[in-house]
Protein backbone atom coordinates (compact mmCIF):
# COMPACT_ATOMS: atom_id res chain seq x y z
CA UNK A 1 0.00 0.00 0.00
CA UNK A 2 2.95 2.36 -0.69
CA UNK A 3 1.83 5.44 -3.37
CA UNK A 4 1.82 9.08 -4.05
CA UNK A 5 -1.77 10.93 -4.47
CA UNK A 6 -1.38 14.16 -6.33
CA UNK A 7 -3.74 16.78 -7.77
CA UNK A 8 -3.35 20.10 -9.92
CA UNK A 9 -5.24 22.96 -9.87
CA UNK A 10 -4.89 25.18 -13.16
CA UNK A 11 -5.60 28.80 -13.71
CA UNK A 12 -7.22 29.11 -17.06
CA UNK A 13 -8.44 26.51 -19.72
CA UNK A 14 -4.98 25.84 -20.60
CA UNK A 15 -3.82 22.63 -18.71
CA UNK A 16 -0.09 23.75 -18.64
CA UNK A 17 -1.65 26.39 -16.39
CA UNK A 18 -1.10 25.00 -13.33
CA UNK A 19 -1.16 26.95 -10.13
CA UNK A 20 -1.50 24.34 -7.06
CA UNK A 21 -0.12 21.26 -6.48
CA UNK A 22 -0.99 18.83 -4.00
CA UNK A 23 0.85 15.76 -2.84
CA UNK A 24 0.15 12.75 -0.09
CA UNK A 25 3.09 9.85 0.33
CA UNK A 26 1.41 6.89 1.68
CA UNK A 27 3.77 4.28 3.21
CA UNK A 28 2.32 0.86 4.19
CA UNK A 29 -1.15 2.29 4.13
CA UNK A 30 -0.58 5.70 6.23
CA UNK A 31 -0.22 8.70 5.14
CA UNK A 32 3.41 10.35 5.88
CA UNK A 33 3.71 13.29 4.14
CA UNK A 34 1.71 15.78 2.72
CA UNK A 35 2.96 19.03 0.62
CA UNK A 36 1.34 21.29 -0.98
CA UNK A 37 2.85 24.72 -3.14
CA UNK A 38 1.25 27.46 -4.81
CA UNK A 39 2.75 27.65 -8.53
CA UNK A 40 3.19 31.09 -10.78
CA UNK A 41 1.26 30.28 -14.13
CA UNK A 42 2.99 33.20 -15.47
CA UNK A 43 -0.62 33.63 -17.35
CA UNK A 44 -3.96 35.04 -16.93
CA UNK A 45 -6.37 33.27 -14.15
CA UNK A 46 -9.59 33.25 -15.35
CA UNK A 47 -13.07 34.18 -13.62
CA UNK A 48 -14.58 30.75 -13.82
CA UNK A 49 -11.18 29.07 -12.35
CA UNK A 50 -10.97 31.70 -9.46
CA UNK A 51 -14.67 31.04 -8.64
CA UNK A 52 -14.48 27.40 -8.25
CA UNK A 53 -10.34 26.97 -6.83
CA UNK A 54 -10.32 30.32 -4.87
CA UNK A 55 -6.57 30.92 -6.32
CA UNK A 56 -6.13 34.59 -7.52
CA UNK A 57 -3.26 35.90 -9.19
CA UNK A 58 -2.13 37.82 -5.86
CA UNK A 59 -2.24 34.38 -3.89
CA UNK A 60 0.73 32.96 -6.59
CA UNK A 61 2.96 36.27 -6.32
CA UNK A 62 6.63 34.88 -5.12
CA UNK A 63 5.34 31.34 -5.62
CA UNK A 64 7.67 29.46 -8.29
CA UNK A 65 7.25 28.66 -11.76
CA UNK A 66 6.44 25.14 -12.55
CA UNK A 67 9.56 25.07 -14.20
CA UNK A 68 11.66 26.29 -11.32
CA UNK A 69 9.78 23.59 -8.53
CA UNK A 70 10.38 20.68 -11.30
CA UNK A 71 13.52 19.49 -9.71
CA UNK A 72 11.93 19.06 -6.84
CA UNK A 73 8.89 17.82 -8.01
CA UNK A 74 10.53 15.22 -9.79
CA UNK A 75 12.03 14.12 -7.32
CA UNK A 76 9.17 13.40 -5.07
CA UNK A 77 7.33 11.40 -8.08
CA UNK A 78 10.35 9.91 -10.27
CA UNK A 79 9.90 5.91 -9.67
CA UNK A 80 6.96 5.63 -7.78
CA UNK A 81 2.74 4.80 -8.12
CA UNK A 82 0.83 7.79 -8.59
CA UNK A 83 -2.77 8.12 -7.83
CA UNK A 84 -5.27 11.02 -8.53
CA UNK A 85 -9.03 11.14 -9.16
CA UNK A 86 -9.53 12.02 -12.67
CA UNK A 87 -5.98 11.29 -13.43
CA UNK A 88 -5.93 11.50 -17.11
CA UNK A 89 -6.40 15.27 -16.13
CA UNK A 90 -3.80 15.80 -13.81
CA UNK A 91 -0.91 13.72 -16.36
CA UNK A 92 -2.16 15.78 -19.04
CA UNK A 93 -1.79 18.69 -17.23
CA UNK A 94 1.68 17.93 -16.18
CA UNK A 95 3.20 16.77 -19.83
CA UNK A 96 1.53 20.19 -21.24
CA UNK A 97 3.64 21.80 -18.33
CA UNK A 98 6.40 20.25 -18.73
CA UNK A 99 5.73 20.58 -22.73
CA UNK A 100 6.47 24.55 -22.01
CA UNK A 101 9.99 24.22 -21.65
CA UNK A 102 10.90 21.21 -23.35
CA UNK A 103 11.64 19.32 -20.94
CA UNK A 104 11.71 15.38 -21.02
CA UNK A 105 8.51 13.41 -18.34
CA UNK A 106 9.24 11.57 -15.35
CA UNK A 107 9.17 8.19 -15.09
CA UNK A 108 6.34 6.64 -13.15
CA UNK A 109 3.57 4.38 -12.77
CA UNK A 110 -0.50 5.73 -12.34
CA UNK A 111 -3.37 4.84 -11.53
CA UNK A 112 -7.05 6.89 -11.49
CA UNK A 113 -8.76 6.79 -8.24
CA UNK A 114 -12.13 7.23 -9.83
CA UNK A 115 -11.54 4.84 -12.20
CA UNK A 116 -11.12 2.00 -9.33
CA UNK A 117 -14.04 3.58 -7.14
CA UNK A 118 -16.55 2.75 -10.02
CA UNK A 119 -15.50 -0.71 -9.94
CA UNK A 120 -15.40 -1.31 -6.24
CA UNK A 121 -18.80 0.74 -5.84
CA UNK A 122 -20.43 0.57 -9.10
CA UNK A 123 -24.07 1.42 -7.18
CA UNK A 124 -22.70 5.12 -6.66
CA UNK A 125 -24.96 7.06 -8.23
CA UNK A 126 -21.87 8.87 -9.49
CA UNK A 127 -18.32 8.46 -8.44
CA UNK A 128 -17.15 12.04 -8.10
CA UNK A 129 -14.33 13.02 -5.65
CA UNK A 130 -17.25 14.99 -3.66
CA UNK A 131 -19.59 11.69 -4.01
CA UNK A 132 -16.92 9.48 -2.85
CA UNK A 133 -16.13 12.03 0.27
CA UNK A 134 -19.79 11.40 1.17
CA UNK A 135 -20.10 7.66 1.09
CA UNK A 136 -17.01 7.40 3.08
CA UNK A 137 -17.45 10.32 5.25
CA UNK A 138 -15.13 12.75 4.87
CA UNK A 139 -15.22 16.35 5.15
CA UNK A 140 -12.95 18.39 2.55
CA UNK A 141 -12.88 21.75 1.06
CA UNK A 142 -13.08 20.65 -2.70
CA UNK A 143 -10.73 21.90 -5.49
CA UNK A 144 -8.11 22.69 -2.71
CA UNK A 145 -5.30 20.75 -4.58
CA UNK A 146 -4.35 19.21 -0.82
CA UNK A 147 -7.56 18.25 0.34
CA UNK A 148 -8.26 16.54 -3.22
CA UNK A 149 -5.06 14.86 -3.19
CA UNK A 150 -5.60 13.60 0.28
CA UNK A 151 -9.11 12.34 -0.23
CA UNK A 152 -7.65 10.44 -3.46
CA UNK A 153 -5.41 8.74 -0.82
CA UNK A 154 -8.25 7.67 1.11
CA UNK A 155 -10.59 6.77 -2.00
CA UNK A 156 -7.52 4.48 -2.77
CA UNK A 157 -7.09 2.80 0.40
CA UNK A 158 -10.77 2.05 1.35
CA UNK A 159 -10.57 0.37 -2.43
CA UNK A 160 -8.20 -1.75 -1.22
CA UNK A 161 -9.82 -2.57 1.95
CA UNK A 162 -12.66 -3.12 0.50
CA UNK A 163 -11.53 -5.85 -2.09
CA UNK A 164 -9.51 -7.68 0.47
CA UNK A 165 -5.93 -7.03 -1.63
CA UNK A 166 -2.82 -5.62 -0.82
CA UNK A 167 -1.33 -3.30 -3.67
CA UNK A 168 -2.77 -1.74 -6.74
CA UNK A 169 -1.51 -3.88 -8.78
CA UNK A 170 -3.60 -6.81 -7.53
CA UNK A 171 -6.55 -4.24 -7.55
CA UNK A 172 -5.95 -3.87 -11.15
CA UNK A 173 -5.91 -7.24 -11.86
CA UNK A 174 -9.40 -8.07 -10.02
CA UNK A 175 -10.57 -5.45 -11.71
CA UNK A 176 -9.67 -6.19 -14.92
CA UNK A 177 -7.64 -2.88 -15.01
CA UNK A 178 -4.30 -1.80 -16.09
CA UNK A 179 -2.26 0.48 -14.42
CA UNK A 180 -0.39 4.31 -16.79
CA UNK A 181 2.82 4.15 -17.39
CA UNK A 182 4.60 7.57 -18.03
CA UNK A 183 7.78 7.83 -19.78
CA UNK A 184 10.18 10.16 -20.55
CA UNK A 185 8.72 10.24 -23.78
CA UNK A 186 5.51 9.27 -24.02
CA UNK A 187 2.82 7.17 -21.92
CA UNK A 188 0.87 3.90 -21.60
CA UNK A 189 -2.88 5.26 -20.47
CA UNK A 190 -4.50 3.84 -17.30
CA UNK A 191 -8.10 2.28 -17.73
CA UNK A 192 -9.30 -0.98 -18.77
CA UNK A 193 -7.25 -3.63 -20.14
CA UNK A 194 -7.86 -4.57 -24.12
CA UNK A 195 -9.49 -7.49 -24.91
CA UNK A 196 -7.99 -9.72 -27.52
CA UNK A 197 -9.63 -10.41 -30.52
CA UNK A 198 -10.56 -13.53 -31.46
CA UNK A 199 -9.44 -15.36 -34.69
CA UNK A 200 -12.78 -17.23 -35.10
CA UNK A 201 -15.61 -16.53 -37.16
CA UNK A 202 -18.74 -17.06 -36.38
CA UNK A 203 -21.90 -15.93 -38.07
CA UNK A 204 -23.70 -13.35 -36.54
CA UNK A 205 -26.54 -13.88 -34.15
CA UNK A 206 -29.95 -12.38 -34.76
CA UNK A 207 -32.03 -11.07 -32.11
CA UNK A 208 -35.31 -9.26 -31.67
CA UNK A 209 -35.75 -6.11 -29.10
CA UNK A 210 -38.87 -5.64 -27.86
CA UNK A 211 -39.41 -2.03 -27.11
CA UNK A 212 -40.91 -0.79 -23.99
CA UNK A 213 -43.02 2.26 -25.41
CA UNK A 214 -43.23 3.92 -21.82
CA UNK A 215 -39.27 3.92 -21.88
CA UNK A 216 -37.87 7.77 -21.59
CA UNK A 217 -36.10 7.29 -24.73
CA UNK A 218 -38.73 5.98 -26.63
CA UNK A 219 -39.00 8.26 -29.31
CA UNK A 220 -36.61 10.94 -28.51
CA UNK A 221 -33.39 12.02 -29.89
CA UNK A 222 -30.49 11.63 -27.57
CA UNK A 223 -27.23 13.41 -28.45
CA UNK A 224 -23.92 13.07 -26.83
CA UNK A 225 -20.88 15.31 -26.15
CA UNK A 226 -17.59 14.26 -24.47
CA UNK A 227 -15.70 10.54 -23.36
CA UNK A 228 -17.95 8.09 -22.25
CA UNK A 229 -16.10 5.87 -19.89
CA UNK A 230 -18.67 2.62 -19.62
CA UNK A 231 -18.69 2.25 -23.37
CA UNK A 232 -18.28 3.38 -26.31
CA UNK A 233 -20.61 6.23 -28.04
CA UNK A 234 -21.76 3.89 -31.04
CA UNK A 235 -22.73 1.11 -28.46
CA UNK A 236 -24.68 3.89 -25.91
CA UNK A 237 -26.58 5.06 -29.77
CA UNK A 238 -26.94 1.09 -30.22
CA UNK A 239 -28.85 1.28 -26.29
CA UNK A 240 -30.86 4.52 -26.98
CA UNK A 241 -32.30 2.97 -30.37
CA UNK A 242 -33.12 -0.29 -28.83
CA UNK A 243 -35.13 1.75 -26.49
CA UNK A 244 -37.20 2.98 -29.03
CA UNK A 245 -34.95 6.21 -29.09
CA UNK A 246 -33.06 7.87 -31.82
CA UNK A 247 -29.63 9.12 -32.14
CA UNK A 248 -28.31 12.37 -33.73
CA UNK A 249 -25.01 14.75 -34.22
CA UNK A 250 -25.91 17.99 -33.40
CA UNK A 251 -28.19 20.20 -31.04
CA UNK A 252 -31.63 21.11 -32.94
CA UNK A 253 -34.85 22.09 -31.48
CA UNK A 254 -35.74 18.40 -32.03
CA UNK A 255 -33.53 17.25 -29.31
CA UNK A 256 -34.81 15.95 -26.56
CA UNK A 257 -31.88 14.89 -24.13
CA UNK A 258 -28.16 15.81 -23.88
CA UNK A 259 -25.89 13.36 -22.65
CA UNK A 260 -22.56 13.92 -21.05
CA UNK A 261 -19.48 11.76 -20.07
CA UNK A 262 -18.88 11.84 -16.71
CA UNK A 263 -15.38 12.54 -17.43
CA UNK A 264 -16.32 15.59 -18.74
CA UNK A 265 -18.44 16.78 -15.75
CA UNK A 266 -15.50 15.47 -13.38
CA UNK A 267 -12.42 16.62 -15.11
CA UNK A 268 -11.14 20.47 -16.28
CA UNK A 269 -12.58 21.49 -13.25
CA UNK A 270 -16.10 20.57 -13.26
CA UNK A 271 -16.25 23.86 -15.75
CA UNK A 272 -16.79 21.36 -19.30
CA UNK A 273 -18.66 24.02 -21.23
CA UNK A 274 -18.67 22.31 -24.89
CA UNK A 275 -20.19 23.88 -28.09
CA UNK A 276 -23.51 21.49 -27.54
CA UNK A 277 -24.06 22.65 -24.40
CA UNK A 278 -24.12 25.84 -25.33
CA UNK A 279 -26.58 25.08 -28.12
CA UNK A 280 -28.67 23.53 -25.15
CA UNK A 281 -28.63 26.50 -23.50
CA UNK A 282 -29.72 29.02 -25.85
CA UNK A 283 -32.20 26.90 -27.34
CA UNK A 284 -33.85 26.08 -23.42
CA UNK A 285 -33.65 30.24 -22.83
CA UNK A 286 -35.76 30.49 -26.15
CA UNK A 287 -38.53 28.00 -24.36
CA UNK A 288 -37.27 24.40 -25.78
CA UNK A 289 -37.36 21.67 -23.31
CA UNK A 290 -33.96 19.96 -23.85
CA UNK A 291 -32.80 17.99 -20.21
CA UNK A 292 -29.03 17.40 -19.66
CA UNK A 293 -28.13 13.77 -18.58
CA UNK A 294 -24.93 12.40 -16.63
CA UNK A 295 -22.68 9.39 -17.86
CA UNK A 296 -24.64 7.95 -14.49
CA UNK A 297 -27.82 9.10 -14.76
CA UNK A 298 -27.84 7.82 -18.14
CA UNK A 299 -26.90 4.12 -17.85
CA UNK A 300 -29.41 4.35 -14.65
CA UNK A 301 -32.19 5.11 -17.40
CA UNK A 302 -30.95 2.28 -19.66
CA UNK A 303 -30.70 -0.33 -17.13
CA UNK A 304 -34.31 0.04 -16.25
Amino acid sequence: MNFIAIDFETANDSRASICSIGLVKVVNGLIIEEIHTYIDPQDEFTYRNTEIHGITEEMVIGAPTFEEYWPTFKGLIENEILMAHNASFDMSALRYALNEFNEPYAVFTYGCSYVFSKKVWPSLYNHKLSTMADHLGIRFKHHDALEDARVSAFVTLAALKASEVQSLEDLSEMYNLQLGVQKSDGYTPAGVKKRKKSTRTTAPKKTTVQINKSHRFYNKTVVFTGKLQSMTRAEASEKVMNSGGNCANHITISTDFLVIGDYDLTSYSEIFNSTKMQKVEELVNKGYSIEILGESDFLRIIRK
